[in-house]
């Protein structure tokens, strides 16, 4: 049987778009969360808003891998 790899890649941008209240799912499969230049200044609220992000890219690519592993031995 195969291991696997899991990875993650986080990119924290300036941006001239809106704050956002909740993660925007991407076409490409990952999510994207835009935050205030005041909360991208504090540790904490940059903390808390990749932890925002996070749990729905986490839920999708369990979902995925999954249903693929279901397919797969199904």
């Amino acid at each position: 049987m195969k291991n696997y790899k899991l990875q993650v890649e986080i990119k924290i941008v300036e941006c001239d778009e809106p704050e956002m209240s909740e993660p925007l799912a991407l076409p490409e499969g990952g999510f994207s969360f835009n935050i205030s230049s005041e909360k991208a200044e504090s540790i904490d609220e940059c903390e808390q808003a990749l932890l925002t992000v996070n749990a729905p890219a986490l839920r999708a690519a369990l979902a995925k891998h999954l249903q693929a592993m279901s397919k797969k031995n199904g």
